[in-house]
């Protein structure tokens, strides 16, 4: 009896994880740098503050998308502070900047860290998740980075476990 006991609460602790796991988050994020963001007296390191969208709410764009143009309905506030990179002897030819960001979602929240790759529309790029706040996410887990539009400011963040 024992042993099924302990089988049972195996069963049920992998269960747990895989949900937590299989459970995903996606959100827009649309930051317009003219605006919505301040830049130092070398506009190397900046910090901004955007509003976050339902995932699928921004389409993937070749131009520019005018954040003022959206009509839906935010659901959070995303705020960054980072420093440009782009041409620095270690950096890749892909980094552009190195940031933290964090996304907060009602009384939810939970934070990146990593470099933003130039990267065309529709093409992805990593972050690591380094915190939450109420959210049952996988820290040093990956957030996957959706460009969608050239500018670098308007982009889909993907991770699991929210």
């Amino acid at each position: 009896m024992k042993n099924l006991r302990s089988g049972l609460l195996v069963a049920l602790a992998i269960i747990a994880i895989s949900a937590a796991r299989a459970s995903a988050l996606t959100i827009d994020v649309c930051a317009d740098a003219a605006t919505g963001a301040r830049f130092d007296s070398t506009s190397t390191f900046f910090t901004a503050t955007a509003p976050i969208y339902p995932g699928g709410t921004i389409p993937v764009s070749a131009s520019a998308v005018k954040c003022s143009q959206i009509t839906a309905r935010p659901i959070g506030t995303f705020f960054t502070v980072g420093a440009l990179v782009a041409g620095l002897p270690a950096s890749s030819p892909m980094d552009v900047g190195m940031v933290t960001w964090h996304f907060r979602l009602g009384g939810k929240a939970f934070d990146t860290a990593g470099p933003v790759e130039g990267v065309a529309p529709g093409q992805t790029y990593p972050q690591t998740v380094i915190g939450s706040t109420f959210v049952p996410i996988l820290i040093n887990s990956r957030a996957t980075v959706t460009a969608l539009d050239p500018s670098g400011f308007v982009f889909e963040i993907k991770t699991t476990g929210f």
